[in-house]
C-alpha cells in the first residue's frame, strides 16, 4: 500500500505546489478578481477560519458614504476581528503611486481595514515604496498562489496530519518522505490499520519495528475524510486494533474489520455525501 501511495500522493501535491501563476496568460476584468477572491478565500478556509470572502462589496465609511472593494474579507480570532480590503488592477500598465494613493484614502474611510493591492502588470518603484511606507500590501499576482499551488495546499492540508494534530479518534502511520499513509496486505487485498490512541499506535511502532520515516499521526475529521478516499482507491478495507479497555488490547496483532459504512456514518460523517461512492483506482480489483 505505501509504496503505491506513495508516488502519487506527495509527488501530486508537490508537483501542483511547484506551478506558479502565469503572468502571460490574459484575464479578464471579472475573472481577475474572481482569481483573488478564491485564493484569500482557500487560505483562510485552510487556515480553519470561519470567513466569507465577498467580491464587489459595499462598505460604509465615517461619514456615512458608501465605497466599492473588489475583494473583501472578515473574520475573528482571539476576539480580534480582522478585515482586510483588496484592490484588483487588471491593467496592462504598472500601478502608479495615484493608484495607490487614492486606494489609501478609500480605505482610509475605515478605521480598522487592513489595505491590500493586487495587480496584474506591477508596480512602479515609487508607488511599491509608497505603499509599504504606508502599510499596503502591494502584491504582483505572480506573488499570490496558483489555482495549482493552491490544490497541493488544500491536498497537503487535508491529506497529510503534522505532529500536532489530534486524532478524533483514530491514529496512524504516516511516511515522512512520501506522505503515504501505512498498510499492510493479506490474501483479499489491503488492510488500513487504525489505532485507538496514540500510546497504542506507538506501542506497534516498537513491537512491530518500523522504520524511522513511519511515525504516528492522528487523524481529524478532514484527514479521515481523505485518508478513506485514498483506502477506497486502493481497493482497501479498514481493521482497528482493540479498543484500550478491551480483554486483547495487548495483543499486537489482533485487529477486527471496521466496516467502512461504520466508519464514515460514527467518525466522518460531515462528509458523508462526498463518501457515498466508493471510488476505485483503474486497475485495481474491486471486490
Amino acid at each position: 500500500m505505501s509504496r503505491t501511495i506513495q508516488r502519487s500522493m506527495l509527488g501530486l501535491i508537490e508537483t501542483l505546489e511547484q506551478q506558479r501563476a502565469d503572468p502571460s496568460s490574459s484575464l479578464n476584468w471579472r475573472d481577475f478578481e474572481d482569481h483573488v477572491q478564491y485564493v484569500y478565500q482557500t487560505l483562510l478556509s485552510l487556515g480553519g477560519h470561519n470567513v466569507v470572502v465577498a467580491k464587489d462589496a459595499c462598505l460604509m465609511g465615517r461619514e456615512g458614504a458608501e465605497y466599492q472593494i473588489d475583494v473583501y474579507y472578515e473574520f475573528e480570532v482571539a476576539g480580534i476581528r480582522h478585515r482586510v480590503a483588496i484592490e484588483c488592477k487588471n491593467t496592462k500598465r504598472r500601478v502608479e503611486r495615484n493608484d495607490v494613493l487614492a486606494f489609501k484614502a478609500k480605505i482610509g474611510e475605515f478605521s480598522d481595514v487592513v489595505g491590500v493591492i493586487v495587480s496584474a502588470s506591477g508596480f512602479q518603484s515609487g508607488a511599491k515604496d509608497f505603499a509599504e511606507r504606508n502599510r499596503i500590501s502591494a502584491l504582483s499576482i505572480e506573488e499570490i498562489p496558483s489555482i495549482g499551488q493552491l490544490l497541493g495546499m488544500r491536498l497537503r492540508h487535508n491529506a497529510i496530519p503534522t505532529e500536532l494534530c489530534v486524532g478524533t479518534p483514530f491514529w496512524t502511520f504516516f511516511d515522512l518522505e512520501t506522505g503515504a499513509p501505512f498498510g499492510l496486505g493479506h490474501a483479499k487485498g489491503i488492510h488500513a490499520l487504525l489505532f485507538w490512541s496514540k500510546n497504542q499506535a506507538a506501542k506497534y511502532h516498537a513491537r512491530k519495528q518500523l522504520a524511522a520515516n513511519w511515525q504516528v499521526r492522528g487523524l481529524e475529521a478532514r484527514h479521515l475524510f481523505s485518508y478513506i478516499l485514498v483506502v477506497d482507491a486502493m481497493n482497501g478495507s479498514f481493521a482497528t486494533a482493540p479498543p484500550p479497555n478491551h480483554e486483547l488490547a495487548n495483543s499486537g496483532n489482533m485487529f477486527s474489520d471496521m466496516p467502512r459504512q461504520i466508519l464514515i456514518d460514527e467518525y466522518c460523517e460531515e462528509y458523508k455525501e462526498q463518501l457515498r461512492v466508493r471510488r476505485v483506482m483503474p486497475g485495481a480489483t474491486e471486490g
